[in-house]
């Protein structure tokens, strides 16, 4: 049995505990604009996953309706292969030159296709890998007429499902400005063998303002799809950390969430505004925050501070940052691949009069120690788990406490039946064996105690070997 944090479970009481997200530090840039194709991002609308093969990347790039496709041994040094002919005057779905019409091309010495690493002409995609599955690579992504899905078998060249588009476009009109708004936004994940859409829908709130909401839609097949429902609004809280930021209030640009143990974490998408602009769109910046929820649906924020602020990188000059659609988790550590800007929200709308000499949005990846994407820390708190039913000889303890100590104890009926303390050390597999003395023939439930002071406790785990 493994714990990770945030947990709610019945069987665990926290005392004095505060969850506490990783501290992520800047880091350089993994992949950049090469090819005129991309210019001016390479970001993460897009998914990294890892096949048994390589690390996979599919990254947003050039007008944000291509797909490009980087391929790496570390998921840390990628290169691009040109693997498609490609003609980029073409509609947008049509830029990817299928066999015949390459064949065709090559025969009549025609030069309006070229080799690219683009697999796709559409936007905002995530990319589902499924290895047993006779259609493994799957793309959820926003196209013509509403969100579109394809797959492949090879993750290079990708074909539509029938009677696409599998939901239908998602406008909402503000009467009192009379603009409509587009739902363009659906990070999408597959748990359990139901696949998930994250859509962006929209409300109106009490001063007429049109807020971007995160919806949810599922299929059991990938085609066919449930009609996209809110599930979460932004509320005053999330205004005031806009607020502090120096904008006036926030959105919800999108969510994307994945398994952590027995919940749901999700990289929650923060778009801090500052003015809707008079012919376009809202004028802000975007942050990433670490949200958690039980079942998928009833989301909140972990922090009032962002895992990936706009200004971690490029200072006062950062503009959107967003994320991969999951981690890669690792067997010793998680790779957190993101993505900054060094331009705003806005940027392209004739209405946005700042100049930017270089506009740039480039891909990064933070490591983190395994199960370290939150802790559980306190000054002076306790955590109590029920650990009845529960077979054990082991504990490994994922911690650090180089400037506290971490107590244990297996209490029944009043009885210390065993106790360790640990200080001055920071280990992701501090094991300890338990089994002497845990034999008791009260009626009363064991618990396991453990005061944390001055320390984090990253991961529980029962083992009987």
């Amino acid at each position: 049995m493994l714990i990770l944090f945030p947990n709610k479970q019945a069987k665990l009481e926290t005392k004095n505990i505060t969850f506490q997200q990783a501290n992520i530090q800047p880091s350089d840039a993994i992949l950049s604009p090469k090819y005129h194709w991309e210019i001016p991002r390479t970001n993460m609308y897009g998914s990294v996953i890892k096949t048994d093969h390589a690390y996979e990347m599919f990254y947003q790039c050039g007008n944000s309706l291509r797909i490009g496709y980087a391929k790496s041994e570390d998921g840390l040094v990628w290169e691009r292969p040109l693997i498609n002919a490609t003609d980029l005057t073409a509609d947008a779905h049509d830029i990817i030159l299928n066999e015949h019409a390459k064949s065709i091309a090559e025969n009549t010495y025609t030069k309006e296709y070229e080799l690219t690493n683009i697999v796709a002409g559409y936007h905002m995609p995530s990319i589902l890998y499924e290895p047993e599955s006779d259609k493994p690579y799957k793309i959820f992504a926003f196209g013509e007429g509403g969100y579109r899905t394809l797959y492949s078998d090879n993750g290079q060249q990708f074909t539509e499902y029938p009677n696409n588009p599998a939901i239908e476009l998602l406008s909402y009109q503000n009467l009192i400005t009379e603009k409509y708004w587009c739902s363009d936004v659906s990070p999408c994940f597959v748990d359990k063998g139901i696949y998930h859409a994250m859509t962006k829908t929209y409300e109106l709130d009490d001063q007429q303002r049109t807020r971007r909401c995160v919806g949810h839609a599922q299929s059991d097949d990938f085609e066919s799809w449930s009609e996209a429902k809110t599930v979460w609004i932004p509320s005053i809280e999330e205004d005031e950390i806009a607020k502090k930021r120096g904008y006036q209030w926030a959105d919800f640009y999108g969510l994307c969430p994945f398994r952590y143990g027995d919940i749901f974490l999700g990289y929650l998408w923060l778009f801090e505004i500052d003015h809707e602009l008079p012919n376009g769109t809202h004028l802000g910046k975007i942050e990433v925050f670490l949200a958690y929820s039980e079942d998928g649906l009833s989301w909140q924020r972990l922090s009032d501070q962002a895992l990936l602020p706009w200004d971690l990188n490029f200072g006062k000059n950062g503009g959107m940052v967003t994320t991969a659609s999951a981690p890669i988790f690792e067997e010793d550590e998680i790779k957190v691949y993101y993505t900054d800007s060094n331009y705003e929200h806005g940027f392209h709308e004739k209405d946005f009069t700042k100049e930017i000499a270089e506009p740039v949005w480039v891909v990064r990846c933070a490591q983190l120690k395994k199960e370290r994407l939150v802790g559980a820390y306190s000054v002076e708190g306790e955590l109590t788990i029920d650990i009845s039913g529960i077979k054990f000889n082991r504990l490994r303890l994922n911690l650090d406490c180089r400037e506290g100590e971490l107590a244990l104890s297996i209490l029944q009926d009043k009885n210390c039946l065993f106790e360790h303390l640990i200080n001055g050390v920071d280990q992701t597999d501090y094991l300890y064996k338990v089994s002497k003395g845990l034999e008791s023939e009260s009626d009363e439930k064991p618990v396991l105690k453990i005061i944390i002071k001055q320390a984090s406790l990253f991961a529980l785990e029962f083992l009987d070997i």
